[in-house]
């Protein structure tokens, strides 16, 4: 979670809404808004989108994104 909120306010536009768009996605599972398995959905269309693909300029916080996403989708 950590990495995540750093990196929704980095300076990379790509990565800044997707970190965010995945802490939105926590809270509302934590507040039983979502099932787990639409949680767990949602978060893997954030980094396997071809999108990302193009618009991630930065492999480092690529990388950095993909993990954090990764480990938010494994507390459940």
């Amino acid at each position: 979670m950590k990495a995540l909120r750093e990196l929704a306010n980095c300076n990379r536009p790509w990565a800044a809404e997707r970190a965010q768009i995945a802490l939105d996605l926590a809270a509302q599972y934590e507040n039983d808004e979502l099932s787990a398995d639409e949680f767990k959905e949602l978060l893997e269309d954030l980094v396997r989108t071809d999108r990302l693909d193009e618009e991630a300029d930065d492999m480092e916080v690529k990388a950095l994104l993909i993990a954090g996403v990764y480990a938010l989708s494994k507390l459940i």
